[in-house]
């Protein structure tokens, strides 16, 4: 079913920031400013997420590996469940610096965490007393709160999309500058880089808005 400006305006997609904290470069994609707000286009928004949406069914279809980037605390929870339900990895905490341009290095810290989680069950484990078992369980717990989205990722992804291009400023320039790697990028009307084919302009900061438009591009 294609996606219409009403499911849009429903979600409150289309709604910007200020007028004064938008950059002009997103400015072909508004509709106008209501109240000091900048108001987007449902219709060309429409368009936007009928493209992304294609792109990740075709990356499915040929089963390539999808990655969704978030540091949105408010999203932390519905990223993770999300995403496993549309079987595609993620990372919803802070992205560790250089994470797709030293891919070697975050290997290591995949198959650190996975290491651990087998120590955890095995019988060896259970010779731990219960203050070394604690300790040990904390340790993982924290690892795993950032790299369990991606503890069964063998290579580096095919597509990225990122929610927020603006607060992960510093990830989509790493992203954007590495070859063999698409990109998806969700960002609001602040956002000051180049916007291209399959990134979309909408509201980054509504819960309702961001959680329609991951469920819909990953569907």
């Amino acid at each position: 079913m294609a996606i219409t400006a009403k499911q849009i305006i429903d979600s409150g997609a289309h709604i910007g920031t200020l007028k004064r904290e938008a950059h002009p470069k997103t400015s072909k994609f508004w509709l106008g400013v209501n109240n000091s707000l900048v108001v987007l286009d449902p219709e060309k928004m429409a368009e936007q997420l009928e493209a992304i949406k294609t792109k990740v069914q075709e990356c499915k279809k040929e089963n390539k590996k999808i990655l969704v980037v978030s540091e949105k605390k408010m999203f932390t929870d519905e990223v993770k469940k999300l995403c496993e339900d549309k079987g595609v990895f993620y990372l919803n905490q802070k992205v560790p610096g250089g994470f797709l341009s030293n891919f070697p290095t975050l290997m290591k810290r995949i198959d650190s965490l996975n290491e651990m989680k087998r120590f955890i069950d095995s019988e060896s484990f259970e010779m731990l007393t219960k203050k070394e078992q604690a300790i040990y369980r904390r340790k993982y717990k924290k690892v795993d709160s950032i790299y369990s989205g991606v503890a069964k990722l063998s290579a580096r992804p095919d597509l990225v999309i990122v929610v927020d291009g603006m607060q992960m400023k510093g990830f989509v320039k790493e992203l954007k500058g590495l070859q063999n790697i698409d990109a998806v990028i969700m960002a609001g009307t602040n956002f000051d880089s180049y916007v291209g084919k399959y990134d979309v302009i909408a509201n980054m900061f509504s819960y309702k808005a961001l959680n329609f438009m991951l469920t819909t591009i990953l569907s």
